[in-house]
């Protein structure tokens, strides 16, 4: 038997036989040889029949069960609420104001409307008309949509053909050459004056040596060849003609002023006189011949090579795209402004971009020509400055104040005016109240839950904020709290 074996209670071999010669009966000796079991037992490792076999394991589990018990047991006490705690709950808050600052500075009153661009009938411009069999090709691009261009711009070229901008009232009707003169003539003059290139002593309207070297400087500085009216070639033999007619004659007047040295006879002297004379006039025919020739040789603008528009500057609507074939047709130098060729080389707005509005008559009555505006593209968030221009009830006509941005033509845009600026005291709305005698006043709060009537006059409102001005001058300062809502404060 090993030591952990539990042994039977009546052993001899344990006690030595002590208890069968003493008689346990007393209450005394029961408790001592209890006493004296129970620590052999522990010493020998047995047990009591009936006791726990590891009592120091059982204690920890039981502590870790109260304490989550008592866990448990708070949480579910804190879901509960005494009725006096509801009732304290439900009571309504003590009474206070609500108040806002009384600032001092402007007060912008803005106008919101929706406004549609536009730009007028469009002009559409077509390709040159003589283009010597070439097909009508778009061969440079020199303007973008949405670009603003002027007096002498190079719009684009179709088959190495130009097309540049003029501004007149009456559009191209023929070529333009040196010789001829009209009204045409005097737009193009001046439409190249504008431009930088001046027509020297040619008179107005007329198609002069002047005007013909400034359309070919106006060529040149484009890159582009100028057609030239008349023959060069045949200028040039005219020009040495007056020169060899001219010597001619410097010869007959020194060979009559030799034979008068010489005291020539009556008839070599008539003779030599006759030579000088007939030198005389081949030259100043000559020289007629190269002054008319002249007049009509030089740079040209055939049809179609310029085009005139009532309004300067233009802006660009659309424009053909590089290597696009487009119309073309000998009206192409007029100003097309209705309808026109889809295959329009370039559409020019007619220059005057307007917008076109409706707003409420309680709007449109604080609004007045001149007053200015922010238009906005609600596409590209582009904006630019407007001026109203009329008002007729609801209706409104605005233009622009320079640029407008590319692609705005043809939009609706917000519109923002702001209709009237005032500088005074300014209060919320709310702040406002009117008295039985239709008197309009806010109220101070004074401190201590304590208000004040003040007396203000009312001016404009925006935003929910009220321009006032005191009745009484110094009743009301900036950083005053005006009442907003009033609960129970006493009045004074």
């Amino acid at each position: 038997m090993t030591g952990n074996d539990t042994q039977p209670l009546n052993s001899d071999d344990d006690y030595g036989g002590a208890a069968s010669d003493t008689d346990i009966g007393d209450d005394e000796d029961d408790a001592a040889f209890a006493s004296d079991v129970s620590g052999w037992l522990r010493r020998r490792g047995a047990r009591l029949p009936g006791a726990p076999a590891r009592r120091s394991r059982a204690l920890p589990v039981l502590v870790v069960l109260a304490l989550l018990l008592g866990v448990v047991a708070g949480v579910v006490a804190g879901r509960f609420t005494s009725p006096a705690q509801i009732a304290a709950n439900a009571k309504a808050p003590k009474a206070s104001l609500i108040t806002a600052r009384v600032r001092f500075g402007v007060l912008a009153v803005p106008v919101n409307i929706r406004a549609n661009v536009s730009n007028g009938n469009p002009t559409q411009v077509a390709a040159p008309s003589d283009l010597n069999g070439s097909l009508p090709v778009v061969t440079s691009v020199n303007v973008a949509p949405g670009q603003r261009v002027g007096q002498g711009h190079l719009l684009l070229t179709v088959a190495e053909r130009p097309v540049f901008l003029f501004g007149g009232a009456i559009p191209v009707f023929r070529q333009m050459s040196p010789g001829i003169r009209g009204a045409d003539v005097a737009e193009l003059q001046r439409g190249l004056q504008a431009a930088g290139y001046g027509t020297g002593t040619d008179a107005s309207g007329r198609y002069g040596p002047g005007t013909a070297a400034a359309v070919a400087a106006l060529y040149k500085a484009n890159g582009v060849t100028p057609s030239i009216a008349g023959s060069p070639g045949t200028l040039g033999r005219m020009s040495r003609q007056v020169s060899a007619d001219g010597r001619a004659l410097s010869a007959a007047q020194a060979d009559l002023a030799a034979d008068e040295a010489a005291h020539a006879g009556k008839a070599k002297l008539a003779a030599d006189r006759a030579a000088v004379t007939q030198a005389e006039r081949q030259l100043s025919a000559a020289e007629r011949a190269l002054a008319r020739a002249r007049k009509t040789t030089g740079a040209q603008i055939p049809m179609g090579e310029a085009i005139f528009v009532a309004h300067l500057p233009a802006r660009i609507l659309s424009v053909a795209k590089l290597g696009a074939k487009v119309g073309s047709g000998s009206d192409s130098g007029s100003a097309r402004s209705r309808g026109g060729s889809s295959s329009a080389a370039v559409q020019l707005g007619s220059g005057k971009v307007s917008l076109a509005a409706f707003a409420p008559i309680s709007q449109a009555r604080l609004l007045r020509p001149g007053m200015k505006g922010t238009a906005r593209s609600d596409v590209s968030g582009a904006r630019f400055v407007v001026r109203i221009v009329s008002v007729r009830g609801p209706r409104l006509v605005l233009v622009p104040v320079g640029r407008v941005p590319g692609g705005a033509v043809g939009q609706n845009v917000q519109v923002t005016i702001t209709a009237s600026k005032v500088r005074s005291f300014i209060v919320p709305v709310a702040a406002v109240s009117t008295g039985q005698s239709n008197e309009t006043f806010v109220t101070l709060s004074t401190g201590g839950g304590r208000t004040k009537a003040v007396p203000v006059r009312l001016s404009v409102s925006s935003g929910g904020l009220q321009a006032v001005t005191p009745v009484k001058s110094g009743a009301l300062r900036q950083g005053d709290l005006v009442v907003l809502g009033i609960g129970s404060a006493k009045h004074v």
